[in-house]
């Protein structure tokens, strides 16, 4: 008799722990987007990326900065680079809105040509006095690397504001293996040594 009621009283508890742990799968059952109480201004359309509140205006970045490499860069040490960048989008941070150009120019000491391209930005980001440009090599050359195929490959570009105190740029290159998605990059690295960037948020 008591190995009867010891059984069944284990059967009731197994019943109050499977119940237990199932109902809280109901409740947790996702609401529908269209039910949601989210304000529309903080909504975000499937495949739309995101963007920061305040941060849905025009965007632009214009502007050259010439640099001078550091011993950072070894082999490169006080080589001239030049990056030109004019791009602009409707909506900060989509690659729909987004139209401008690129070019990228990078002279050894000794006056041979490093690399030489140009290409389309695709996605524009502006944050304050920063800004990265990605975009798509739609022409160039690197006789520096014999066989390194430049067209078709993703560049990011970083820019810095800082007006009349210096501007800072920064790059990101698909071709040798960095990956590179749209609209983001690495920090303005490197101190402009002439030229000017403007980047409007």
């Amino acid at each position: 008799m008591n190995r009867r009621f010891a059984t069944a009283a284990v059967s009731l508890l197994l019943l109050a722990v499977t119940a237990a742990t199932a109902a809280p799968a109901a409740v947790a059952e996702p609401v529908p987007a269209e039910s949601a109480t989210v304000p529309v201004s903080a909504s975000v359309r499937a495949g739309e990326p995101a963007a920061a509140a305040g941060d849905f205006g025009p965007v632009a970045v214009r502007g050259t900065g010439d640099t001078v490499l550091t011993a950072a860069f070894q082999g490169f040490e006080g080589d001239p680079v030049r990056i030109s960048v004019d791009a602009r989008a409707a909506t900060n941070t989509d690659p729909r809105s987004t139209a401008g150009h690129f070019h990228v120019r990078h002279v050894h000491t000794d006056g041979r040509l490093v690399a030489d391209f140009e290409g389309d930005v695709t996605c524009l980001a502006v944050g304050g006095r920063g800004a990265i440009a990605t975009g798509v090599v739609t022409k160039g050359e690197a006789p520096w690397f014999p066989g390194l195929e430049l067209v078709g490959q993703k560049v990011a570009l970083s820019v810095e504001d800082n007006g009349r105190h210096g501007d800072r740029m920064g790059w990101v290159w698909g071709a040798f293996g960095q990956p590179v998605s749209d609209c983001q990059g690495t920090v303005a690295f490197i101190r402009t040594t002439s030229g000017d960037f403007s980047v409007r948020s």
